[in-house]
């Protein structure tokens, strides 16, 4: 589902002008969003709630500063995605007349502190699913960002935000909001300039998480080149230094639901046949790695090359390859080694790598295996274990 092939088909959406920007916008957001790229409208937005307790006010102005970051972060994955060979493709927002984006206001039925991290998501899911009933037809897709307002007490205010549910969790993910959370201070070397990096720079990584995107990180002559990548480390560096998407990532965005083109009724995340590997090896060439899938059912095959622990949050360090279609069914990839300079297994010990198998429909599947570099001779080819222990989603 390469997006080049809809470009053609699909009406491109302008670039905002000057004029078109709203004009309750602030100074920078105009300058920035008359700036950036035509992307592809979308069948299904992603649905953007803001989330309140029962005894809690938005923060001030939310409706103009979170729609102004909105469409930054939209643009940004849009300029990545077409530097990928994925032209306009990025997820899709419902603007309302005035030119902000819709924020599904929703009150849950406890305080605030209710909601805290690391356990008030789910109470905060149960609550949006019973707006959704209430209210056929309001959320459109699969995929929710959550955000909201910082907690106001001794630990947390609008100048050190925190105390609510900032993480993905599945398709939908948490961000929050306090009142200096503006697009006018991107960039800057100010408290208010860092901190929006922080949090609009984790804002967008935890969108990742909940557009379908694993932790990555880039090969060393790609990060000398880009950046860093924002499913790394990128939640630091964005807006302040360069700060890229990954190939492997972009794969994974083609076939995420809120990507989709208008007009593209694929059944996302429908199911259907699981892919089958039927081998898979790698060969040690000269300085490089060679790894081989042989596999049915699979739009692309992705691979991240690992340290242990592999665990969840331990994964930073992943560093992200895609596999090419050698002859049909069959994918390779050359890794040199130069390329994982910064592990620090590479000649020793165990290294992981888990090969990632994405269909159309945006399902995915994660087969992780390990080699010993030990035992690793020049020119041996190691026959990979076929996978017992793959398993749906990651």
């Amino acid at each position: 589902m390469n997006a080049t092939t809809y470009v053609a088909a699909a009406l491109l959406m302008p670039p905002l002008s000057m004029a078109a920007v709203p004009a309750h916008f602030s100074d920078r957001a105009k300058e920035l969003l008359a700036e950036e790229v035509q992307i592809v409208p979308t069948e299904h937005p992603l649905n953007v709630v803001y989330f309140l307790g029962n005894d809690n006010e938005p923060s001030a102005d939310f409706e103009r500063r979170i729609s102004e970051l909105m469409l930054y972060v939209q643009q940004y994955y849009a300029k990545e995605m077409s530097r990928l060979g994925y032209p306009g493709r990025t997820f899709g927002l419902q603007l309302l007349e005035n030119g902000n984006v819709k924020l599904h206001v929703v009150r849950g039925k406890y305080p605030a502190t209710d909601y805290a991290y690391g356990t008030g998501h789910g109470k905060c899911l149960e609550d949006i699913a019973e707006y959704a009933k209430a209210n056929p037809g309001a959320i459109c897709s699969g995929h929710t960002l959550v955000i909201m307002p910082t907690f106001q007490n001794d630990e947390y205010n609008d100048l050190n935000p925190g105390g609510v549910p900032f993480y993905g969790l599945g398709r939908n993910c948490f961000a929050l909001d306090y009142t200096h959370f503006d697009l006018s201070h991107i960039g800057q070397n100010t408290h208010e300039g860092r901190l929006l990096t922080k949090w609009l720079g984790g804002l967008a990584h935890e969108l990742g998480h909940g557009l379908n995107l694993p932790h990555n990180e880039g090969p060393v002559s790609e990060k000398a080149a880009l950046g860093t990548p924002l499913m790394g480390a990128g939640n630091y560096t964005f807006g302040m230094r360069p700060t890229y998407l990954t190939q492997n990532s972009a794969r994974l965005l083609d076939c995420c639901q809120v990507f989709a083109p208008a007009g593209d009724k694929t059944e996302f995340y429908a199911e259907c046949p699981a892919p089958v590997v039927q081998a898979a090896s790698f060969k040690w060439e000269g300085d490089s790695l060679k790894l081989s899938v042989t596999c049915t059912n699979c739009e692309y095959v992705n691979v991240l090359v690992q340290d242990p622990p592999y665990n969840v949050n331990q994964d930073y360090d992943a560093v992200a390859f895609c596999l090419e279609a050698e002859v049909p069914g069959t994918y390779t990839v050359t890794i040199p080694v130069a390329e994982l300079a910064d592990r620090k297994n590479t000649g020793k010990a165990e290294q992981g790598i888990d090969i990632l198998l994405v269909q159309k429909n945006g399902n995915r599947y994660r087969w992780r295996t390990t080699f010993d570099w030990s035992t690793l001779k020049p020119g041996d080819v190691i026959p990979l274990t076929k996978p017992e222990t793959m398993w749906q989603g990651y």
